[in-house]
C-alpha cells in the first residue's frame, strides 16, 4: 500500500508540474486556432491525472493512515489522534480533488457543446458537480468542530463553485454566447487550484516559518485567478453583446 501511495505521488507531482505549464500555452495563443484547442486538451488531460492520483491518495492514507504516514509518528504519538487529524486533513485533499476534476470538465465540456446545454444534463454529468456542491456544507461543518480555517473556506467556494455549475446546466434560458465565459471562468479556476497546490505545499518548507500567515498562499492564487477571471470574462460578455 505504501508503494501505491509513493507512486501516486511521484506520478501526482510529474503531472501536477506538466500542467502548470501547460496552461499557459492555450492562454497566449488564439482563441479557436489549433494549438489552443490542442493544448488545452493536454491541460485538461493532464489535470484530470492530477485530480485522480491525488484523489486515490487522499483514499489510501484515509484508510490506513498510521501504516502510510508512519514516518511522521514518533514514541510520543496517541495513534487515535494522529488518525483522526490525518483523515481530516487528507478528506479536505480529497474534496480538493474533486473540485480540480469537476472545474477542469466543466471547462471543457461547456466549450464542447456551447449553446447546446442539453448534454450538460445527464446524470453522469452531474453527478459530481451535486458531490462538490453538497459537499461543501460538509467540509465546512468538519472545518468548523476542527478548527480548521481551510476547510471553511473550501467548503464555502465549493459550494458557491458547484452551484454555479448546476445553475449553467439547468437554467432553461442563457443568453448567447454565455459559455464562452463559463470556459474561461472554469478553466482559470482549474488552474488556480494547481497553482494554489504549488505554491502551498510545494513551497511549505520555506514557508514554515510563516505559521498560520502560511493560508495567505492558500487564498492569493485565488484572489489573484478571481480578478483576472472577471476582467476577462467581462470582456468577452461585452463582444458578443
Amino acid at each position: 500500500m505504501t508503494y501505491i501511495h509513493s507512486t501516486l505521488f511521484i506520478l501526482h507531482i510529474l503531472f501536477g508540474a506538466a500542467a502548470l505549464i501547460l496552461f499557459w500555452v492555450p492562454v497566449f495563443t488564439q482563441k479557436g486556432k489549433l494549438n489552443h484547442v490542442k493544448f488545452g486538451r493536454f491541460y485538461a488531460n493532464t489535470m484530470y491525472i492530477v485530480a485522480g492520483t491525488g484523489a486515490l491518495m487522499a483514499l489510501i492514507v484515509m484508510a490506513v493512515p498510521l501504516v502510510i504516514k508512519a514516518d511522521m509518528m514518533t514514541h510520543n504519538t496517541d495513534p487515535e489522534r494522529f488518525a483522526h487529524i490525518m483523515r481530516v486533513f487528507w478528506g479536505f485533499l480529497f474534496y480538493l480533488s474533486i473540485l480540480s476534476f469537476t472545474i477542469t470538465k466543466h471547462g471543457i465540456t461547456v466549450l464542447k457543446v456551447k449553446n447546446n446545454r442539453a448534454a450538460l444534463r445527464t446524470f453522469g454529468y452531474l453527478t459530481p458537480i451535486i458531490a462538490l456542491a453538497a459537499g461543501g456544507p460538509v467540509i465546512f461543518y468538519i472545518g468548523y468542530v476542527n478548527a480548521q480555517t481551510l476547510h471553511m473556506i473550501f467548503g464555502v467556494l465549493g459550494l458557491l463553485v458547484g452551484s454555479s455549475m448546476l445553475k449553467y446546466c439547468l437554467q432553461k434560458h442563457m443568453e448567447s454566447g454565455a459559455w464562452l465565459p463559463e470556459h474561461i471562468g472554469s478553466m482559470i479556476g482549474s488552474a488556480i487550484g494547481a497553482y494554489t497546490a504549488f505554491i502551498a505545499f510545494g513551497g511549505r518548507t520555506v514557508l514554515s516559518d510563516l505559521g498560520q500567515w502560511q493560508i495567505i498562499f492558500w487564498i492569493a492564487p485565488g484572489v489573484i485567478g478571481g480578478i483576472a477571471s472577471a476582467l476577462l470574462c467581462k470582456k468577452y460578455k461585452s463582444m458578443f453583446a
